[in-house]
């Protein structure tokens, strides 16, 4: 009978996250469209902090709980799974147009938000915690991401407009808006959702395997969570956003960090194994800088850069479980 339940959540759970992204990528390119707002801004912002709820939620629970291993491992294996797995599949099925706005303002933010990950947790040094030294993500330290995040929300903002349409005088335009507004709305609840029943089906069957919860959180919860960009990216992908797609995991990513880490520093401290600063972030950063590598010429990324992208996000995986490294 559970095994029936866990069935049902990771089946239910896959098939409402594909449905609301269908509408969450309908209803916002739309009201973008219609706002004369870049789809790309979009993406970067109402696209992005949607799909970046699941983990907000998993963190914000893992550092109230004490949980760390859940907490910082649900968002730096997001940010990998989301470069690799999400960006990488997608380019391969249909290659991505990299906008000039991504290369000079978005992706250097996330390249910020990920260095910022790498060095903070190292000021003010080690502490022991049993037989493992840990460094830690403090309540100051936290406020420094949410400062960086709302200075990221600025310069967004500031560019918000251009989507070079001509705004026409229709009386009818106020509730199309309204509509599409409701159908984004209703396309996010249904990420949500579909992402909140998947995760459980997983974690509890990978909890019964006797997985330990880091890996967990860096694999199965990571990948969980990270089911609503992958459908959102993918809906958006092959309905002609590319500006969406790629928004989105350049957004999700720089809000993990920046906001989701924040907030759930500022609630309780995060403690950082020193693994996670020797090997994941290393490979967060790296699989960062694979984006815009594998993409500038041309300003596409194409079916051979995202094969490189996802054949190093299942490498990273593969090493997880095996140790290799």
């Amino acid at each position: 009978m559970e095994a029936l339940i866990i069935g049902l959540q990771l089946v239910g759970g896959l098939a409402v996250l594909t449905l609301g992204a269908d509408w969450l990528v309908k209803g916002s390119s739309n009201f973008a469209l219609s706002m004369g707002v870049k789809p790309l801004v979009i993406g970067l912002t109402l696209v992005a902090f949607g799909t970046s709820t699941p983990e907000l939620v998993v963190s914000v629970k893992g550092a109230v709980d004490g949980d760390a291993g859940i907490s910082l491992g649900n968002v730096i294996g997001s940010n990998i799974c989301n470069i690799g797995l999400i960006l990488g599949l997608c380019a391969m099925i249909k290659p991505l147009h990299v906008t000039a706005d991504l290369y000079r303002r978005d992706i250097p933010m996330m390249l910020l938000a990920s260095v910022l990950l790498a060095v903070l947790p190292f000021i003010g040094g080690p502490s022991a915690a049993g037989d493992s030294v840990v460094y830690e993500i403090s309540r100051w330290k936290a406020g420094v991401f949410l400062f960086v995040f709302v200075v990221s929300l600025w310069m967004t903002f500031r560019n918000a407009g251009g989507a070079n349409l001509e705004v026409k005088q229709d009386p009818a335009k106020p509730n199309r808006r309204a509509v599409n507004l409701g159908l984004a709305f209703v396309g996010l609840v249904g990420l949500i959702a579909g992402g909140h029943f998947f995760v459980e089906g997983a974690v509890t069957l990978a909890q019964k395997l006797g997985i330990p919860s880091l890996v967990i959180g860096l694999t199965i919860v990571a990948i969980g969570t990270s089911l609503p960009e992958f459908a959102t990216s993918l809906i958006a992908s092959l309905r002609g956003q590319a500006d969406i797609s790629v928004g989105n995991v350049v957004g999700s990513n720089i809000f993990n960090i920046l906001l989701v880490l924040g907030v759930a520093g500022v609630i309780a401290p995060i403690a950082v194994d020193a693994r996670i600063l020797q090997l994941d972030i290393p490979v967060m950063i790296a699989m960062s800088l694979l984006l815009p590598l594998m993409s500038w010429k041309g300003k596409q990324l194409g079916r051979l850069g995202g094969a490189v992208m996802f054949l190093g996000y299942g490498a990273y995986s593969l090493n997880l479980f095996f140790n290799w490294i």
